[in-house]
């Protein structure tokens, strides 16, 4: 009898206060909500797991890309670093080759230098050589 009640009831609710169902049908109707009812609850489940696992995939995503994000600025910062150091040697080198080319500027200026005082005094000495008399015929 309680259970007549709560079908009827069932009845009552499902289809309304006008019509009332026969207690085959409605029982059948029952059976197909329940069937209906597992379906959705299965397909919840289903779908609760694949989100489950489509955020665990996201978040290992995430974590090898931060960490490769992590392994891309350290290698920016040791390239940036070696061109630093790079740049740096290479200041050096340049500060030593324009000091070595002013050594050697001055150096062909000394030369030069040199170069024209020996050619000045060979000159005098042609001169003095041509006022100087003769060797002595005696």
């Amino acid at each position: 009898e309680v259970e007549e009640a709560a079908v009827a009831a069932v009845a009552v609710a499902v289809v309304g206060p006008v019509a009332v169902l026969g207690r085959e049908e409605l029982e059948k109707e029952v059976v197909q909500q329940e069937a209906l009812l597992h379906g959705f609850q299965r397909e919840n489940e289903r779908l609760t797991l694949e989100l489950r696992a489509a955020r665990e995939a996201a978040r290992v995503v995430e974590a090898r890309h931060a960490a490769e994000m992590t392994r891309l600025n350290a290698e920016r910062l040791t390239e940036a670093d070696s061109v630093l150091r790079a740049e740096r040697a290479s200041e050096g080198h340049r500060s030593a080759l324009l000091a070595a080319h002013s050594r050697a500027d001055e150096a062909d200026e000394r030369r030069d230098a040199a170069e024209a005082a020996a050619r000045r005094e060979a000159s005098e000495r042609r001169e003095l050589e041509q006022r100087l008399p003769g060797p002595d015929p005696r």
